[in-house]
């Protein structure tokens, strides 16, 4: 009697704990599965006509019913959207697939690669910020190009459509091919004619980047250094919101402004925007070695305010200017004597020691042509400068 009463309680009591557990882990499975994550709330355009216009000019199909996709059919969009497609995929196999496997590897890990990202003397490059630096939530891009409103292409009669779309073309020869804009080219391509201003450029490196426009606003500096909307017919900025993934917004201004310190000097408001942007990166490429007088010494103090890192080439800052105390520097390449155009003046004996001094092992040339050397003498040299911790 006593093992049937003992079996019997080990049997209740075992038929309990399975029923306990299995009931807790039901509830368990059950919790699971009514978590549901919520779906990320998709950012929608202010108005669809920025995206069609951009992609309009970039060479690429609509995806809605409207004026532009009644001319894809034309054989002049035909060519436009052709050549488009070569300048690209030119683009790609020389530089920008090169550049993202380069900067995943060898830039986003030593920088704080989710920062501002400020670049001076850029012009309408666009496209080599977004690729050395995919992860910034903001671009802020800055040089002497006008920036004007669009014309009304529905407006255009099919000979100024051609002449627009071939002057596009023309105008992205030299970012395509060296890299960098040409300040003569660009004096031509665009700060002259009707419709002028590198806004168009923007919409292609935009479209063909895989963004979608948001909003687009026109802009210039307040007195206190922010930006204010204008509506003016030929503007100092521009602000366009973005999205690549359609969740993340992020943001692109470009500002027509003399760095020279005479206009800084009398234009205060530039510094105090430039110090607003809080911890920024900065790029420099091309940049005409104009950092290195003592004429834009305002700017030079601009961009090493707040800054944790400057990926530049030799035409940036002069070396010299680079406080060792707070910043670390890495080469890449070979340093050389400045292209002719510029002059001996701007050698930097200080930086060629420096070079020297340091094994090839510790300087890697970066796998893809960048900056003024590539056409010249094909010798790169580049510094990414972080600061200390």
């Amino acid at each position: 009697m006593r093992n049937f009463l003992v079996n019997s309680f080990l049997f209740l009591s075992l038929s309990l704990l399975f029923f306990t557990c299995g009931k807790a882990e039901k509830e368990v499975q059950k919790a699971e599965i009514e978590v549901v994550a919520t779906p990320p709330v998709q950012l929608q355009a202010v108005s669809e006509e920025f995206n069609r216009t951009a992609l309009f000019l970039a060479g690429l199909s609509q995806v809605d019913s409207n004026y532009y996709a009644q001319l894809e059919s034309k054989e002049f969009w035909i060519t436009h959207k052709n050549q488009m497609d070569e300048i690209w995929k030119r683009a790609e196999d020389s530089r920008l697939k090169l550049i993202t496997s380069w900067a995943e590897n060898s830039l986003t890990p030593k920088i704080k690669a989710n920062l501002p990202l400020y670049y001076p003397f850029a012009g309408a490059d666009f496209l080599h910020a977004w690729y050395f630096y995919p992860n910034a939530p903001e671009y802020h891009l800055v040089a002497l190009e006008n920036v004007t409103k669009l014309p009304e292409f529905e407006k255009m009669t099919e000979a100024q459509l051609i002449d627009y779309l071939s002057s596009l073309r023309n105008s992205l020869r030299d970012v395509i091919g060296k890299s960098y804009f040409i300040t003569m080219h660009m004096q031509t391509d665009l700060r002259t004619g009707e419709y002028s201003g590198i806004l168009p450029l923007y919409y292609v490196f935009l479209s063909r980047t895989g963004h979608k426009l948001l909003n687009q606003e026109t802009i210039a500096l307040d007195s206190t250094g922010n930006h204010s909307l204008v509506s003016n017919d030929k503007f100092a900025g521009v602000r366009i919101k973005m999205t690549q993934n359609g969740v993340n917004e992020k943001e692109l201004t470009y500002m027509k402004f003399d760095l020279g310190n005479t206009n800084l000097d009398s234009n205060p408001s530039y510094t105090k925007w430039v110090n607003s942007l809080g911890e920024k990166n900065v790029f420099l490429k091309a940049a005409s070695y104009l950092l290195h007088y003592k004429s834009f010494e305002v700017a030079r103090q601009s961009i090493f305010t707040n800054t944790a890192s400057i990926f530049q080439d030799d035409s940036g800052l002069a070396y010299k200017y680079v406080d060792s105390t707070q910043f670390s520097t890495a080469l890449f390449g070979e340093y050389t004597k400045p292209i002719k155009d510029f002059g001996d003046h701007v050698f930097q004996k200080d930086l060629e020691l420096l070079y020297t001094n340091t094994t090839k092992e510790n300087r890697p040339t970066i796998p893809f042509p960048l900056g003024y050397h590539v056409v010249a003498d094909k010798i790169q040299n580049h510094q990414l400068f972080t600061r200390k911790k």
